[in-house]
């Protein structure tokens, strides 16, 4: 991380906007403080060379003090030969302002000079100076002009005077140093408060970079905590909120994730919308139960989502008054139960939205009117033989002097009716047992041609006495399956009893046995008289008969093919038919082989 940081750190505006204030403060200071000294020495350079020059008219005082009591004038040649060569400009000048000698300029030639600034300030304070410019040698010029006194008596001036651009000369190599040196100390202090800033940008911008990729979900990345300062304080602090944010998401989404699974997991259909109806979650039993698809109805409307308006308006109405709704809709073919139940806020005093819950009752529904038709079924089925018997009892009983043989059809009949009877509570009581979902099968590995010879042997005499050939098929052998021998047994044996009751005489049935893949498959076809197409999805529901007075006379309960269904399906197989009227039927079962 430290050399993305080094190079985020140089791309950093902070870095800059630091370096850039501080080195507009080291400017502005160094231009403050340089200019204040370049004045101060300035000054300070003039004074000394004030001083330079009054020390040096001091001295020609000493020199030149007879030449001003003689009052005599002496040539430009005689004063350099007594001042011995000076470099300045030397004036002798009399009480009266008159030019007495001068090492630049005939004295003859210049004006008096009582009147210069110089000469009237050493007049009244016994030293003057002044800069001018001097006409007699067209430049400008310092001047340090002294008094002269001897003896209480004032008897002239000496005046020395020096050019402003050697003043200037001098004053701009000052400058110039001061501007070298404060050039330098700035460039140090720059480079300095580089480091400094640099040490402040490198951990604000390591900050910087853990906060944004915190902010993109990334708790992973901590900061170095050695620094003992506020710095150090602020990244133990970044580190805590991280670590306690990291804690908190992974909270959230665990209980997101387990509701998630639970929602998913749900058989009914749920859905939560908020105040304004706009879906907030719904599950996946609720996408199908609404044929929704895919496509994504996050934060979309619910009624511009479902086909069906009831739900939005109860979904209203639980909103408005802050009850449950419960209501029942339809849907393509399918029958669902809608609850819709408040969902209130944290303080439990307003709504907050409301959840949906959907249960498809299709299924429910259907087997409550399989039920009822059961029962009604059983009730007429389980009436007639009783008030059969009943009846013949009852007329036997009303005529004691019945002949014989009228006597005994009548109780042939009651024999017939109580063995009808008897059947049809054997039957129930199969397909009572042999239910999915009322028992628990008792399985082992059972070999198919051996069950089927077995049938195959009992019901050759059934079909022979009817003139119905009767045939066994085993295409494949040693065919093993996992089932319980008594249920797949009867199974078989319902096939082969309808097949030879409703095959005509000198008809053909034949049982047969073989492989498709890893299933068993088991065939009963027979020549009979065959079913309709629109019979052959019921033929497999309790009591219903494709010909109930044909079924009857055979003796047929209506439970047989209910029986063949149940068996199959527990297990885990299927039973189908494929027929045509009076040209036959084909019966097919296929079982799972035994692993």
């Amino acid at each position: 991380m430290s050399e993305p940081a080094e190079f985020a750190m140089l791309r950093s505006r902070f870095l800059w906007q630091l370096c850039g204030s501080l080195g507009a403060i080291i400017l502005v200071s160094t231009l403050v403080f340089g200019s204040l000294a370049t004045t101060q020495v300035q000054r300070d350079a003039r004074n000394t060379i004030r001083e330079s020059l009054r020390t040096q008219a001091s001295i020609l005082v000493q020199l030149l003090l007879p030449n001003l009591l003689s009052d005599r004038k002496i040539t430009s040649e005689q004063l350099l030969l007594i001042t011995g060569g000076a470099d300045n400009r030397i004036t002798l000048i009399d009480a009266d302002g008159v030019v007495l000698a001068d090492n630049r300029e005939e004295p003859s030639l210049m004006d008096n000079h009582s009147q210069r600034p110089e000469v009237l300030q050493a007049l009244a304070d016994g030293i003057g100076s002044s800069e001018r410019f001097s006409h007699t040698i067209q430049q400008n010029m310092l001047y340090v002009a002294l008094r002269v006194d001897h003896e209480g008596r004032h008897v002239g001036f000496v005046r020395v005077a020096v050019p402003l651009r050697i003043v200037e000369r001098q004053l701009a190599a000052l400058r110039n140093q001061i501007f070298v040196s404060g050039s330098v100390i700035a460039f140090l202090f720059l480079v300095v408060g580089f480091f400094l800033a640099r040490q402040f940008t490198i951990p604000i911008t390591r900050m910087t970079e853990v906060a944004s990729r915190i902010a993109q979900g990334n708790y992973d990345l901590r900061l170095p905590e050695q620094r003992g300062d506020e710095l150090g304080r602020l990244a133990h602090a970044m580190n805590e909120l991280a670590r306690g944010t990291e804690e908190r998401i992974e909270a959230l989404t665990d209980s997101r994730n387990q509701l998630s699974a639970v929602l998913s997991g749900l058989t009914e259909g749920v859905i939560a919308v908020d105040l304004d109806q706009r879906i907030l979650h719904i599950n996946d039993s609720a996408r199908e139960m609404l044929k929704l698809d895919g496509r994504s109805v996050i934060n979309s409307p619910l009624w511009d989502v479902v086909s069906v308006q009831d739900i939005p308006q109860a979904v209203e109405t639980c909103l408005s008054e802050l009850i449950t709704v419960n209501s029942t809709i339809k849907v393509d073919r399918k029958t669902l139960d809608v609850s819709a139940v408040v969902l209130r806020d944290q303080d439990w005093t307003s709504a907050a939205g409301a959840i949906i819950v959907l249960q498809d009752i299709t299924e429910m529904l259907r087997l409550e009117q399989v039920r009822s038709d059961f029962v009604a079924n059983a009730s007429h089925e389980l009436k007639t033989p009783i008030s059969a018997i009943r009846g013949f009892v009852e007329t036997i009983l009303d005529d004691p002097n019945m002949p014989d043989e009228v006597r005994q059809r009548f109780i042939d009949r009651i024999r017939s009716q109580a063995t009808r009877l008897d059947n049809i509570v054997q039957d129930l009581i199969h397909l009572s047992r042999f239910d999915t979902h009322a028992r628990k099968m008792s399985v082992s590995r059972i070999e198919l041609s051996f069950l089927l010879r077995q049938v195959y042997e009992a019901k050759s005499e059934d079909a022979l006495d009817v003139g119905v050939s009767f045939k066994l098929d085993l295409v494949d052998r040693d065919v093993e399956v996992e089932g319980e021998q008594e249920a797949l047994d009867q199974m078989v044996t319902n096939l082969v009893d309808n097949a030879i009751k409703y095959t005509q005489a000198d008809g053909n049935v034949i049982l047969r046995l073989r492989t498709l893949g890893r299933m068993a498959v088991i065939e009963v076809e027979d020549s009979g008289i065959g079913i309709p197409e629109e019979e052959q999805q019921r033929i497999f529901e309790r009591f219903y008969r494709v010909d109930r007075a044909r079924s009857r006379e055979q003796g047929g309960t209506g439970l047989g093919l209910a029986i063949v269904k149940h068996v199959a399906q527990s297990h885990k197989g299927s039973v189908m038919v494929t027929s045509q009227v009076n040209k036959g039927s084909v019966f097919t079962v296929r079982l799972p082989l035994a692993s």
